[in-house]
């Protein structure tokens, strides 16, 4: 089964502080978080360890963090215009924490959670949580 591969881009341009989906036959676009939020379901947590631990150390940032899903819906913001109350709110939810200058790990509670699987996670700006808004 093909996958959607989706990460924070950081890198200088256009699209810097979006998300990045690159879509199962290869082709990536981009997203505002401001703009939209994502849903994925069936969703992995991936972290190249090696990569995160030399920028940890002082290295230059690089891609060495995503999540792997079978789907991911975007919704735009505009949709929630005459319905506010369901814009997707982290309150109550986990966050997933990632940042490789902090923590060399995907965090949850505190707790690496490289690897971990979840049913659904979704974006609320820049932030990525566990569980379905919904």
């Amino acid at each position: 089964m093909s996958k959607y591969k989706v990460r924070f881009h950081l890198g200088k341009g256009e699209n810097f502080r979006h998300f990045q989906i690159t879509l199962p036959d290869g082709e990536r676009r981009f997203y505002d978080p401001e703009d939209y939020h994502l849903v994925m379901t069936d969703a992995r947590l991936h972290n190249n360890c090696k990569v995160a631990e030399q920028i940890f150390a002082g290295r230059n940032k690089t891609v060495c963090s995503w999540i792997i899903c079978d789907s991911v819906e975007i919704v735009s913001m505009i949709d929630y215009l005459f319905n506010p109350e369901k814009i997707p709110k982290g309150e109550g939810y986990n966050e997933l924490k990632y940042n490789p200058k902090v923590n060399t790990h995907w965090l949850e509670n505190g707790k690496n959670v490289d690897f971990k699987s979840y049913p659904t996670l979704f974006t609320q700006k820049d932030r990525v949580f566990v569980g379905s808004y919904s």
